[in-house]
C-alpha cells in the first residue's frame, strides 16, 4: 500500500475497548479524503493518531515516505484545524496566523510575507489587524485554515471544522475549502459525521464502522454502489424492502417482497434472505420494469424537490420517492404506483 499518507494495520485501544481495529488506508498526494461515520466509530481517534496527539498500540503511519508513528506531534509537519478552531482571543488575525511560524523559529522578515500570503489565500487581508473575537464564525474558520497552511505542512487534518456554523454558511465554506485546497495542492484528511458534507468536499470517502473502514470510494461510487447495508444507510436515503430470492440466473435475481416481486442485478441463491434497496430519485410514479403498489404516508417539501414517504406493512421496510414536483392529486393517504429499473435495484444479504 503506497500513498502520501499511509496508515498500515493501526490499532488503538482505550482500556478494553478497541477503537481502531487493524485499520489501513493510503491517501495520494493532493487528495482530499473524508472519514465519515457516527460518533464512536474511530474517525477522530484515527485523525489524532496521524497528528501525533495519540499513539497507536500497533501499526505504522507514514507521510511522504517517512515513518512518523512514534515521532512527536511538533516534528511531524502536519497541520490541524480543530472543531473549535483553537484561536487565541488575545491575538489579532495576523498574529494568530503567524503563531506557528514563531513557534518554528521563523524570523519576522520571513514570516511577514508568508502571513500576508496566507491572509490573501483565505481572503482575510483587510481583517489582519482585527482581534479574532470580532470575526464571524466563517471568518474564524478561514483564520484557522490559514494558520494551519502558513507553516506549509505536508498534510492537513480537519476535525469537523464546520460543525459550529449554520447550515447556509457551512455549505458556502465547504465549497470554498475544497477550492482552496485544490489551489494549494495539499493532501487533506477531513473528519465529519455529515454525509452530505462528505459528498460535497471529498475526492474519496472512507465510511467507518466500529474502528474499521467499511468502504473507501469516490462519492459517486459510494452513493450509487454501496457495498454493504451499513454504507447504504449511512450515505443517502433509500427505499428498502426485505424479501427472499425466488429465482436466480445470469447475474439477476427475483425477490419476493411485501409489496410484490422485484427483479434486480445480483448473485444470490434461491431461498436467500435479502434486502432490496433503491435510491429515491430512481423511483417514478407509474409502471416500470419493476412495478409496486403503495400508499403515501407523509409528504416533505424540500424546495427543489419533494419526498413522498410511503406507508409499508412490514415494520423493517422503508419507502421513499423523490420527485422534482408533487403531482396533482397526490397527498397523504393516496394510493400510488411505483416504477423503477432492475439496474437501479441493489440487493444485500439480510443482516
Amino acid at each position: 500500500m503506497r500513498g502520501h499518507l499511509t496508515v498500515a494495520g493501526v490499532t488503538r485501544r482505550f482500556g478494553a475497548a478497541v477503537v481502531l481495529d487493524d485499520l489501513s488506508i493510503a491517501v495520494a498526494q493532493g487528495e482530499f479524503v473524508s472519514l465519515l461515520g457516527p460518533s464512536g466509530c474511530g474517525k477522530t481517534t484515527l485523525l489524532r493518531c496521524v497528528a501525533g496527539l495519540l499513539q497507536p498500540d500497533a501499526g505504522r503511519i507514514s507521510v511522504a515516505g517517512t515513518e512518523i508513528t512514534r515521532l512527536p506531534a511538533h516534528k511531524r509537519n502536519v497541520g490541524v484545524v480543530f472543531q473549535n478552531y483553537a484561536l487565541f482571543p488575545h491575538l489579532t488575525v495576523a498574529e494568530n496566523i503567524g503563531f506557528g511560524l514563531r513557534a518554528q523559529g521563523v524570523g519576522r522578515a520571513e514570516a511577514a510575507p508568508r502571513v500576508a500570503e496566507a491572509l490573501a489565500l483565505v481572503r482575510m487581508t483587510e481583517h489582519a489587524a482585527k482581534p479574532v473575537t470580532a470575526l464571524s464564525g466563517g471568518q474564524q474558520q478561514r483564520v484557522a485554515v490559514a494558520r494551519a497552511l502558513v507553516v506549509r505542512p505536508s498534510l492537513l487534518l480537519l476535525d469537523e471544522p464546520f460543525s459550529a456554523l449554520d447550515r447556509k454558511l457551512r455549505e458556502i465554506m465547504q465549497v470554498e475549502l475544497k477550492h482552496l485546497l485544490r489551489e494549494v495542492g495539499i493532501t487533506a484528511i477531513f473528519v465529519t459525521h455529515d454525509q452530505e458534507e462528505a459528498l460535497v468536499v471529498s475526492d474519496r470517502i472512507a465510511v467507518m464502522n466500529a474502528g474499521r473502514i467499511e468502504q473507501l470510494a469516490d462519492p459517486a461510487t459510494l452513493y450509487s454502489r454501496p457495498e454493504t447495508l451499513y454504507v447504504l444507510d449511512f450515505v443517502g436515503q433509500s427505499t428498502r424492502l426485505a424479501g427472499r430470492v425466488t429465482a436466480a440466473s445470469a447475474g439477476a435475481v427475483e425477490v419476493r417482497t411485501a409489496l410484490g416481486a422485484v427483479r434486480a442485478s445480483g448473485h444470490f441463491a434461491p431461498g436467500s434472505a435479502v434486502v432490496v434497496a433503491v435510491r429515491p430519485e430512481a423511483v417514478t410514479l407509474g409502471h416500470g420494469e419493476n412495478t409496486l403498489e403503495a400508499r403515501v404516508r407523509e409528504i416533505s417539501f424540500l424546495g427543489s424537490r419533494t419526498q413522498l414517504h410511503l406507508g409499508l406493512a412490514d415494520e423493517g421496510d422503508r419507502g421513499m420517492v423523490e420527485l422534482p414536483r408533487l403531482p396533482e392529486g397526490v397527498g397523504p393517504g393516496s394510493a400510488v404506483t411505483l416504477g423503477f429499473r432492475a439496474a437501479d435495484a441493489m440487493v444485500f444479504p439480510a443482516s
